[in-house]
């Protein structure tokens, strides 16, 4: 009994939410940045009380509305990490040792494959700009496809903005050249999107190697891949991770802009299915979906023949009408009547009963038994035509 005052039921979720129908799989809402809400249900309508209801013909209405039923959506609720870098290798490529000399973040760090098993987010402050770098636990071949940790952490990946692909130079030249094929074949496989996303290789371990030796095994890899290796660093011995934090802070910019850009285009166009209702502007960072103006026409109403003999109607006004009367009223049942007199139901089911009884042959006389008067349904509520 309070109306548009009652408390929302709010669910608070990660920035980097997608929530899509559970039943089709299509995307609701994709929630990546603070402060986004999106309506998934309505509260139902409330009812209105007597006094709404006087008329010159009924100056005491005694009979109320009764409040109308809430929507019910089930959806499904999956987390996408949000970051600006993502780092991605084979297990043991060095990222854990990586992301600890940029970041604030302390990861588990050990000599064995596997040692990450979530991905760590940490964020690297330098020069005025901060970032956040996502370490994405150790991929291998099939992982497009569930194997090792899978496409359980490959999804995060899709938010980065850029990659750095790590590649172990203490591996060798054959090696190094074939684990990049084979991470690029995994990335590409999950996701279309991947094959432009902006990637940096960067070569770790360069402590481990002779220089002359890192540099031909740089240019025959450049040969083979036909991509450039951006770097050469040694994170445990923090060789060049200075220049690391300055390629990334130089090229994330560009990016952002790019993509905000995108965002204001799409905003004018059609951003979501509910883009016309979004109540604040989308680079601002706080979305509100409002579902207000999502009847289109509620006065329509459609009429079919049951297998009982009985009519059902449906419409959208009509049907929510119905769910609010109070059939304990005889009042409240009148309405209904009135209703479908006023949207032209009444006639309209009067024409189908005369055309059905003509087309019978089976004309109707007062005082026949056998005659079976048809009642009409509405919102699984029966009213009597009699």
């Amino acid at each position: 009994m309070h109306g548009a005052t009652a408390e929302d039921l709010v669910l608070e979720v990660p920035v980097g939410t997608l929530v899509t129908d559970a039943e089709d799989g299509t995307v609701i809402c994709d929630l990546t940045k603070a402060g986004q809400e999106y309506i998934i249900c309505e509260g139902g309508r409330g009812g209105f009380g007597n006094a709404h209801f006087p008329s010159s013909t009924r100056q005491a209405p005694n009979f109320a509305e009764l409040g109308d039923a809430g929507d019910v959506h089930e959806v499904h609720m999956e987390l996408k990490l949000v970051a600006d870098v993502g780092l991605v290798g084979l297990p043991n490529a060095g990222k854990s040792t990586v992301i600890q000399s940029i970041t604030n973040v302390k990861p588990k760090i050990a000599d064995y494959a596997f040692t990450t098993l979530v991905p760590n987010l940490g964020v690297m402050e330098w020069k005025g700009h901060s970032l956040v770098i996502e370490d994405v636990p150790g991929l291998i071949e099939g992982a497009s496809e569930g194997k090792g940790l899978g496409f359980q952490f490959l999804k995060h990946i899709d938010r980065c903005r850029i990659i750095i692909h790590l590649l172990d130079a203490s591996q060798g030249e054959e090696l190094m050249i074939e684990n990049y094929k084979t991470i690029r074949k995994e990335l590409e496989s999950w996701s279309e999107s991947m094959i432009a996303k902006d990637e940096l290789i960067v070569m770790s371990k360069a402590d481990i190697c002779d220089p002359e030796m890192l540099e031909e095994m740089k240019k025959n890899f450049e040969k083979a891949t036909g991509k450039k290796v951006a770097l050469t660093i040694s994170a445990g011995a923090y060789i060049r991770v200075e220049e690391l934090k300055d390629l990334l802070i130089e090229r994330i910019p560009s990016i952002k802009s790019v993509e905000a850009k995108n965002i204001a285009e799409d905003a004018e166009g059609n951003l979501m299915p509910d883009a016309k209702n979004i109540s604040e502007d989308v680079v601002s960072g706080t979305v509100v979906y409002d579902l207000k103006n999502r009847r289109a026409d509620g006065k329509k109403c459609y009429i079919k023949k049951r297998e009982d003999g009985d009519y059902e109607v449906t419409g959208e006004r009509i049907e929510e009408i119905a769910r609010m009367t109070d059939t304990r009223y005889v009042d409240g049942v009148n309405r209904i009547y009135d209703v479908m007199e006023k949207l032209g139901v009444m006639r309209k089911l009067k024409l189908l009963i005369s055309e059905e009884l003509t087309r019978d042959n089976s004309g109707f006389f007062e005082g026949e038994d056998d005659f079976k008067v048809p009642a009409v349904w509405i919102s699984e509520k029966k009213f009597s035509l009699e």
